[in-house]
């Protein structure tokens, strides 16, 4: 099984403890301080493995910040399985922590400038944005926005217009694409690169620059049936380098681009930053955990954007509903929920032990 975090901190001192007992090299990367606590914010890196591999494996979690609960405790999980499943192997890896700490510290999606960290890896230098529908939405989902039973006409107006399963893939793809327009708005990619993409830029050039072949896996929860982890890919199924990476999982993988997958096309990744850093070759996927029926995963998003866009007027007790809404939406404390995680988690990076070490040998 699968034991989850109590929340930022113990997770943070897990990671760092459990890192150096396994005799990993630890490192950490400030984050600015955050008003609620003294205690500082980091993303906390542990490096393990041989360091003339001509291979790195990257393992990250809480991209999205409250997300860091399942992706974190998949990387203790495999910080407990190294020494007798992947010591003797080839391969380097690297375990990158909290990659948004504040999110995750806030049982928050986003990070403190309120960016969605997976669609702000983006050139903010071109004059061209990523165009996105989700402007049509942004009234009924944010805007007009209020708790049930005050907002049942326009939970209606907002449910009718996906009724159908086209018609809810077409309204996923507008709003969760990215958007680059509404700053107090969901799914929003920033205007320039966040504090979090900086630090995991510099954590990549520090550690993975330099490898012959690179592997990310970016942990996530959310999306999918419940329990069920699917491998996502930014890359079209036609490409041959989704062929390639598609084959080493007995499950095979998605792509986003072709509508497949429980997530729409997105903008901005982490996995396609990946790609685009490295000069290696590079093979960068997500791991997406089911929580929740779609529906109600967005309800929760839009109650903590509606809370901290409205928190002045708002009392203390609302924002602690919403906190307990969004945790509900993102982890499962059953426990046969986190089972599941960890047959499916083993399962992924065996089989990426497995391709990578061949790939090497």
């Amino acid at each position: 099984m699968i034991h989850l975090p109590t929340g930022y901190f113990q997770s943070r001192d897990t990671f760092l403890d459990s890192g150096r007992g396994l005799g990993a090299s630890v490192a950490s990367f400030a984050h600015e301080p955050d008003a609620d606590t003294t205690a500082p914010l980091s993303t906390d890196v542990a490096f393990i493995g041989p360091r003339n591999a001509e291979a790195i494996v990257v393992l990250s979690s809480g991209t999205h910040g409250i997300e860091g609960y399942a992706g974190a405790a998949c990387q203790f999980r495999f910080i407990d399985r190294y020494p007798s499943f992947y010591a003797h192997s080839k391969i380097a890896y690297l375990l990158v922590h909290a990659v948004n700490p504040w999110g995750f510290l806030h049982d928050r999606r986003v990070t403190r400038e309120n960016i969605d960290l997976n669609r702000n890896f983006i050139d903010f230098e071109s004059a061209v944005r990523p165009s996105s529908g989700y402007a049509r939405y942004h009234d009924r989902l944010i805007a007009d926005y209020q708790p049930l039973p005050r907002g049942l006409w326009n939970e209606l107006r907002l449910i009718g217009g996906a009724l159908t399963p086209a018609r809810w893939k077409a309204a996923q793809a507008s709003i969760t694409t990215g958007q680059y327009s509404h700053p107090q708005g969901l799914f929003f990619g920033g205007h320039g690169p966040s504090a979090s993409r900086i630090i995991w830029e510099e954590i990549f050039r520090t550690y993975v620059a330099g490898y012959k072949h690179v592997v990310l896996l970016d942990i996530h929860t959310g999306l999918g049936k419940r329990g069920q982890g699917e491998l996502i890919s930014y890359l079209p199924v036609q490409s041959p380098r989704f062929k390639e990476l598609s084959a080493w999982f007995s499950t095979g993988m998605r792509s986003m681009t072709a509508g497949e997958s429980v997530s729409a096309a997105v903008e901005g990744t982490l996995t396609a930053a990946c790609d685009r850093m490295t000069g290696a070759r590079s093979y960068a996927l997500g791991l997406e955990f089911g929580t929740k029926h779609p529906l109600a995963v967005l309800d929760a998003l839009r109650a903590d954007q509606w809370y901290q866009n409205n928190k002045h007027i708002l009392s203390r007790e609302v924002g602690e509903q919403v906190r307990r809404k969004m945790k509900d939406a993102f982890v499962i404390t059953d426990p046969s929920w986190s089972t599941q995680l960890a047959r499916r988690f083993d399962q992924v990076m065996d089989e990426i032990g497995l391709a990578v070490n061949a790939m090497v040998s």
